[in-house]
């Protein structure tokens, strides 16, 4: 890693683990406020941990299969160029390839406001295996502002001479007390495709609550959402910019116990609220231009009552 970035890294508090996760880095960022880290594979935001609270994200203990394109659940795993399974052939590996190949770190820096910045890029011409799997030349972008809860800012730059098509999602595991009181709030009136119902269309009514055994893709969604959580006695402010989906996932118990990757209990402790164009909501980035997704996160205190 180069030398510049290393020096400016160390004077934020931060460090590098070599090797820490499927034999890539990770940055580590240890501030008074706040600890991140951030793993260069698959450029996951891992851990986002406000002082005095429990971490905002979730990790489990299950590593998953120790393949190449073996999933593991935890932190903001990007979902790109598609969301879900690739509908031209099924063989491709779930959600895309941003999160399964090595990103570089290329920033390091501090807003005018004193929040970190981290900047990482994944290119397809830096990996011929992408470039074998996907008939687009990219460049990928993820830059974290950490300070008072955090943000993401993706951008996707199609470099070839043709339409790219995409859907997408920032696949936020969101860290709760108990999946059975939580709560999703601003969805009310909004169809969704329920993916646990054989793809029933279905309008929201009230808030979305107990937060598991959900499948969901909310088309058109508005902008903020909060996730209660009275366990943790606080609430997720979730914003996004650039999206028209959101995505609500959850095994539930049945099929939680099914899976390899994902130890028992584990369902309990997360909802994902996903800032996603999936479905409908699908779209392309023109020849030569670039789509931008946002997402930022705030924790606020509840009641102590």
């Amino acid at each position: 890693m180069d030398a510049q970035l290393m020096r400016e890294l160390e004077e934020l508090g931060g460090e590098i683990l070599p090797n820490s996760l499927r034999e890539c880095d990770e940055i580590i960022i240890d501030q008074p406020s706040f600890s991140a880290r951030i793993a260069l594979w698959g450029g996951h935001l891992v851990s986002f941990v406000p002082a005095g609270q429990p971490d905002l994200l979730f990790q489990s203990a299950n590593e998953g299969a120790q393949t190449r394109f073996g999933r593991r659940h935890f932190g903001v795993p990007v979902c790109w160029p598609w969301f879900g399974s690739n509908v031209e052939d099924e063989d491709l590996p779930a959600h895309g390839l941003a999160r399964y190949f090595r990103w570089q770190l290329v920033e390091v820096g501090r807003f005018k406001n004193g929040d970190v910045k981290i900047v990482i890029r994944l290119a397809s011409e830096d990996h011929p295996l992408i470039e074998e799997m996907w008939p687009y030349a990219f460049e990928l972008r993820q830059v974290f502002r950490l300070g008072d809860g955090f943000s993401i800012n993706f951008s996707a730059a199609n470099l070839t001479d043709k339409p790219m098509p995409i859907s997408e999602a920032l696949h936020t595991y969101f860290h709760i007390g108990d999946t059975q009181s939580a709560e999703v709030h601003g969805l009310e009136g909004v169809k969704y495709v329920d993916k646990f119902d054989d793809n029933a269309i279905s309008k929201q009514s009230g808030v979305v609550s107990p937060c598991e055994a959900l499948d969901r893709v909310y088309l058109n969604a508005p902008d903020v959402l909060e996730l209660h959580d009275p366990v943790f006695k606080r609430k997720f402010v979730v914003a996004s910019e650039g999206a028209q989906s959101t995505v609500l996932w959850n095994p539930g118990e049945a099929l939680a116990k099914l899976r390899t990757d994902m130890e028992e209990g584990d369902y309990r402790q997360f909802v994902c609220v996903e800032t996603a164009n999936a479905l409908d909501n699908q779209y392309e980035i023109p020849a030569g231009e670039m789509h931008q997704l946002r997402l930022t996160v705030h924790a606020e205190a509840t009641s102590q009552d």
